[in-house]
């Protein structure tokens, strides 16, 4: 079923930052990505049967977009096949290959705007990727969309057939009722206090640390990152900290940047945005599409010695800052600073980005027959943050990466946030301890 649509104010915000990207000779592969190497034997045949399915059950994958005049084309495109890719000789070269494969740009005009990548490799491994657009997807929707794939593919092999729950509420759904709520008083009135409570942060909140440059213009595309493991005993230890103050230890590692970037910055109110996944409604936790957004959350650390004190502190501004998370972060920033929509941030801002293990639980998952599947190092894209930190939850503790504009920081400045960021959080473990 083929329908159009103003695009959501999430999508024109980022097709915006696309054309601008596309004026400057660049282009940013802002891509929702699962890359898996997969041990034991693959029906192609079946796998590509599959793909077919999967993208008519979810046909915002199927999408074109109309960038003059911001409208969005639900189905416009047929499913595509799978894409078969030939061995490089090596894994470095075969991930390499990969790696391009998935960052290529896809037709936002004609759609479909999804790919599933394949490589058979001569050790008898396969590679396969699944990537989405970010425009219709997020990274619930990427749990969603392998959990359903796996299904499929079990089905076409004859398996285990796995009723798939039905997609309650669809993306093109969802956004028109959140346009329904921004243009209604109740959403004009929450966009006005948000507004008003941040008039001296702004809607994307400068958050310099020590060593900024304050280069301009800075070239977003120039990036470097690491990751650093958070191992499940400190976790735990966070969580037994967290639980009396009904938070959780995802929480204290942010409430743990915002300690370090009080430290490195010398502002008294320090300032980061918040992913929100916006899937509170169980009719939203089958649905794919880009739903996540940002909030922006205030804390001021000085004077809180106490942790106690500081993570309730926190707590609180947090909850307040949920409370509006339905709000799209697009709109705060059309309100507060009109020609920044659409537009690479000009401001050195921070992000936290969480994929709690419970994202997962919540959809469920289903593995495919006679294959094993491991997490491949690919990632793909850059953000418009000066900083931007990723929190990944797996049942054996946290994987912290931290990616940085080099026009902005040397990595010896990002890293000194991070062992800030460290320091706050193995104290808080020992306190639980003692």
């Amino acid at each position: 079923m083929r329908e159009s649509m103003p695009a959501s104010w999430n999508q024109r915000h980022r097709l915006g930052q696309t054309l601008e990207d596309a004026g400057s000779g660049v282009f940013n592969p802002h891509h929702s990505t699962v890359p898996l190497e997969l041990t034991g034997p693959v029906d192609l045949d079946a796998m590509n049967r599959a793909w077919h399915a999967l993208q008519r059950r979810h046909p915002v994958l199927l999408s074109g977009f109309d960038l003059d005049a911001m409208t969005w084309h639900i189905g416009l495109a047929e499913p595509a096949d799978l894409q078969r890719t030939a061995t490089a000789g090596s894994e470095d070269a075969d991930l390499a290959a990969l790696r391009s494969a998935c960052a290529a740009p896809f037709d936002l005009e004609r759609g479909p705007v999804a790919r599933l990548l394949v490589t058979e490799r001569a050790d008898g491994l396969t590679h396969l990727a699944l990537v989405a657009e970010h425009l219709v997807s997020d990274g619930w929707s990427l749990n969603v969309l392998m959990r359903d794939l796996s299904a499929l593919y079990a089905a076409e092999r004859g398996g285990t057939v796995h009723e798939l729950p039905p997609v309650q509420t669809s993306f093109p759904d969802f956004v028109r009722q959140q346009n329904r709520m921004v243009a209604s008083p109740e959403g004009q009135r929450a966009v006005d206090r948000l507004a008003e409570a941040l008039a001296g942060v702004g809607a994307i909140p400068a958050m310099p640390i020590s060593g900024f440059t304050g280069r301009s213009p800075v070239r977003y595309e120039k990036k470097e990152g690491f990751s650093r493991r958070l191992p499940l005993a400190l976790c735990r230890s966070l969580g037994t900290v967290a639980r009396p103050l009904r938070m959780t230890a995802l929480n204290l590692m942010h409430a743990a940047l915002h300690r370090s970037l009080f430290t490195l910055s010398g502002s008294g109110t320090v300032a980061t945005t918040l992913s929100t996944a916006n899937r509170e409604l169980p009719a939203l936790h089958q649905t794919v599409g880009w739903l996540a957004s940002k909030a922006v959350l205030t804390s001021e650390p000085g004077g809180l010695t106490g942790t106690a004190d500081y993570l309730r502190h926190f707590r609180r501004r947090m909850l307040i800052t949920l409370d509006d998370g339905d709000v799209p972060w697009p709109v705060l920033i059309d309100r507060m600073d009109p020609a920044a929509v659409g537009r690479q941030s000009r401001v050195p801002y921070v992000t936290f980005n969480a994929r709690p293990l419970g994202m997962r639980k919540t959809v469920g998952t289903v593995g495919m027959p006679g294959v094993e599947s491991r997490p491949l190092p690919v990632a793909v894209g850059w953000h418009d943050a000066s900083i931007a930190t990723f929190w990944d939850e797996d049942e054996d503790g946290v994987t912290a990466t931290i990616n940085f504009k080099t026009d902005w920081y040397a990595r010896a400045d990002v890293e000194a946030l991070w062992n800030g960021i460290e320091t706050s959080l193995r104290a808080w473990a020992a306190e639980a301890g003692q």
